[in-house]
């Protein structure tokens, strides 16, 4: 796939891959250590030298770096892999509610997020967002997407640079809502609703929330002005008008765009291999499964209900997927997201689409490493191999080794941006985990 090509020149094997610099920042040892990379093998140790990833393999061997001021951790059996994205966070309602950034920030670094997205944001919260860079206010990433009703007056604007971080703080592409959701059935879909008497009229499919041709006018802006698009689309019939504005616009993979269909929750096989020619993303959310998938079987029938964010379909068709596109003015649940991609199962304990569960690793991938592709920041996230940024996240348990029932009982430990540990977790005695119904 094409975002293993930035990590296939680096050759790493199972031993001790460094650089040239003896003496490390930090060293965690005796730990589980995912890299995600599929050229690392077993991995115990790994050492981090001004912010990135400095070298990994087994203690004996990163412990080379170890120099006089070296911080040495002990990781006593716990795991560490790529730090989390979350991908369709309000950063700014949530930071309007505390009134405090640090709080704020605080709510995602202990979900062991090291980067979020700010989407759908207006030209105030954008500059409240460049003001808190200015001030270098930000311990996290913050990838900002305004509304693309600002996209006119923001392409021009001098006071923005697109796609690069500056104190943290990157602005990326324009989003938009073709859709809306099944919960209130304005989600658009190609084929009715089931029948129930609270449908507006018979045979209901919604429809979109905006003209196709204002749709389509927006996008052909994106393109030309050659920012990403991130459009809500959460019907099938929303998925088919950004399949058909994409061949209109010419658009397709081999041009590397990477416009993103957010949530592609009920799309169907068929629009997945369109996903592929166009180089369009889905953005995923499973935590809809548990969530609302007993409404969703009354609203369109146990065949659709079960085939939502097919993700698992997706990777299969060699096609990179994220599992972070989870709403809300809330710090996004990472646990909670893994263990609803692994077990699909609903508030009642039915399993929604068996064929379609994730393994742990490919459901942290999806976290992580899809996640990192998705904004075009695979050359120095998603992986803990040297070079990348020492984004990192430490669990209580390995993901790869616990039952699946038990996911979402993983606590995040600590959470490391660049090197830096951000978060630790409190003692077990002043913490409970938090119901994950009360992030929705």
């Amino acid at each position: 796939m094409r975002y293993l090509a930035a990590v296939s020149l680096l050759a790493l094997v199972a031993c001790d891959s460094m650089d040239d610099t003896p003496d490390a920042d930090t060293i965690y040892f005796n730990g589980n250590i995912l890299t995600l990379s599929p050229h690392s093998q077993k991995v115990t140790a790994i050492a981090f030298k001004n912010g990135k990833v400095q070298a990994i393999g087994t203690r004996i061997g990163v412990m080379r770096h170890q120099g006089d001021i070296t911080e040495v951790v002990d990781l006593d059996g716990q795991t560490m892999l790529p730090g989390f994205f979350a991908g369709n966070s309000q950063f700014s309602q949530l930071l309007e509610q505390t009134g405090s950034i640090e709080q704020t920030l605080a709510a995602y670094a202990s979900q062991g997020i090291t980067t979020l997205v700010d989407i759908g944001i207006d030209r105030k919260a954008l500059e409240t967002l460049l003001t808190l860079a200015n001030a270098n206010k930000l311990t996290l990433d913050i990838i900002a997407i305004p509304s693309a009703s600002e996209l006119e007056t923001l392409v021009d604007s001098e006071q923005i640079r697109f796609g690069q971080y500056r104190n943290r703080l990157k602005i990326a592409g324009f989003s938009l809502e073709l859709d809306g959701s099944t919960k209130d059935l304005t989600a658009w879909m190609a084929y009715p609703y089931q029948e129930n008497p609270d449908l507006p009229a018979p045979n209901w499919r919604s429809s979109p929330l905006m003209p196709f041709s204002q749709f389509h006018a927006l996008f052909q802006l994106a393109v030309e002005y050659e920012h990403q698009l991130f459009i809500h689309a959460v019907g099938d019939a929303a998925i088919d008008a950004i399949i058909q504005a994409s061949y209109d616009l010419k658009i397709n993979a081999g041009q590397d765009q990477r416009h993103v269909v957010v949530m592609s929750r009920f799309m169907r096989n068929n629009q997945i291999q369109q996903y592929a020619k166009l180089g369009l993303f889905g953005c995923f959310d499973t935590s809809n499964i548990y969530l609302d998938g007993e409404d969703d079987v009354d609203k369109l029938g146990l065949s659709r209900a079960n085939g939502q964010s097919p993700i698992k379909q997706a990777l299969e068709e060699d096609l990179p997927a994220s599992n972070i596109c989870s709403p809300g003015a809330n710090a996004f649940d990472t646990t909670f997201a893994l263990w609803t991609a692994v077990n699909r199962v609903t508030k009642e304990g039915e399993i929604m689409g068996s064929g379609l569960r994730l393994s742990a690793l490919e459901a942290l991938t999806a976290m992580s490493k899809h996640a990192a592709f998705q904004f075009f920041e695979e050359e120095a996230k998603g992986e803990l191999v040297p070079g990348k940024q020492a984004d990192a996240v430490i669990l209580s348990d390995n993901p790869m080794a616990i039952a699946p029932g038990l996911l979402r009982t993983i606590e995040v430990v600590a959470t490391i941006k660049q090197g830096k540990t951000i978060y630790r977790k409190p003692p077990a005695s002043t913490t409970q985990k938090e119901d994950p119904d009360s992030h929705f």
